[in-house]
């Protein structure tokens, strides 16, 4: 009996490293229930549950729980993913883009706040970066992404989608990206292109408490960590600004 393929659906990017990725099997680098994350030539894939977080690197499956698929070997053939005997078929592109903003100004989170005040992390009341920040936040915390890591995916995100964008310290982070985890790493890459997931990108576009509740639900800290960084790009931006300006 021939199965049918998993059918999911995928941002853009992913499709395409998947379609120009070399034929050959990938290790595991987690699995659970809700996610399998594996290493696709130094970028980290997920394949994500129905109620898992639809993050920017991965497919986007409506199966609810992953735990089988998690145990069977992984490989890449013509493109298109293995687990085991399941292939992975993309159905469906999903656009993870960043909305752009028209409006700046503090928009954070007193909670976001004090979570990531509460795990040590210090960050600047003018919400602007430097290296030195990084240095500090990058890899910081516990878990396949350190809450240090989420800080700073939210703050690029902010600025690109504000227009804002920091090459400066852009180039910075990608210097140090073999500082964190592999699926940090790729996250934040993403974060750097304005790829985010759908709750930072609900915030974006409208900062309301609803927004907010749904974004600090994410991850034990993630969405926190986002949503902190998010506040402080967009509370560093003023009229004096200009497009590619390092903080």
């Amino acid at each position: 009996m021939i199965s049918r393929p998993i059918q999911v659906a995928a941002p853009t990017r992913v499709r395409e490293r998947l379609a120009a990725a070399t034929d050959g099997p990938r290790q595991v680098l987690h699995a659970s229930a809700s996610a399998i994350y594996i290493d696709l030539d130094g970028w980290c894939l997920g394949l994500v549950s129905a109620s898992a977080t639809r993050v920017p690197c991965a497919l986007w499956s409506t199966i609810p729980d992953l735990t089988d698929l998690g145990r069977a070997a992984v490989r890449v053939e013509s493109g298109a993913l293995h687990l085991g005997h399941e292939q992975v078929r993309i159905t469906r592109l999903a656009d993870v883009s960043a909305p752009a903003l028209a409006v700046h100004g503090n928009r954070g989170s007193e909670r976001a706040r004090c979570m990531t005040s509460s795990a040590g992390l210090v960050l600047p009341a003018d919400g602007r970066l430097t290296v030195a920040h990084l240095d500090r936040l990058l890899g910081r915390g516990p878990g396949l992404t350190p809450l240090g890591d989420d800080v700073l995916a939210g703050w690029f995100a902010a600025r690109l989608a504000a227009g804002r964008p920091d090459h400066v310290l852009a180039a910075a982070v990608r210097r140090r990206l073999a500082l964190t985890t592999l699926l940090s790493a790729t996250l934040l890459d993403c974060a750097l292109r304005g790829e985010v997931l759908p709750e930072l990108g609900a915030w974006l576009a409208e900062p309301d408490d609803t927004t907010a509740e749904a974004l600090l639900a994410v991850g034990a800290t993630s969405g926190a960590g986002m949503l902190a960084g998010a506040g402080l790009a967009l509370t560093s931006i003023t009229d004096r600004d200009h497009p590619g300006r390092a903080a």
